[in-house]
C-alpha cells in the first residue's frame, strides 16, 4: 500500500456505492499513520451524500478522480 496520498486538495473524487456515483471535493490528505494503513483524504460531498455527514474522512483508495 502506499503512504503518501495519490490525490491533492482541490480536486474533485468519485465514489461508487451500492451501484450510486457520488462526486466530491478533496479539502486535505494525511500520509498513512503506518504501513498496511491507507493514507485517508477529508472530503466535501457534492450534491447527494452517501452518508448524513457533509464531510468526513476516507481511505485514499476508495476514491478515483473523476475525468
Amino acid at each position: 500500500m502506499a503512504i503518501e496520498p495519490k490525490l491533492q486538495p482541490g480536486q474533485l473524487v468519485e465514489c461508487t456505492i451500492a451501484g450510486v456515483r457520488y462526486v466530491a471535493l478533496v479539502l486535505s490528505t494525511m500520509r498513512a499513520p503506518r504501513r498496511g494503513m491507507s493514507p485517508m483524504v477529508k472530503v466535501e460531498w457534492v450534491g447527494q451524500t452517501p452518508r448524513d455527514y457533509r464531510t468526513e474522512f476516507i481511505e485514499d483508495h476508495a476514491v478515483k478522480p473523476v475525468k
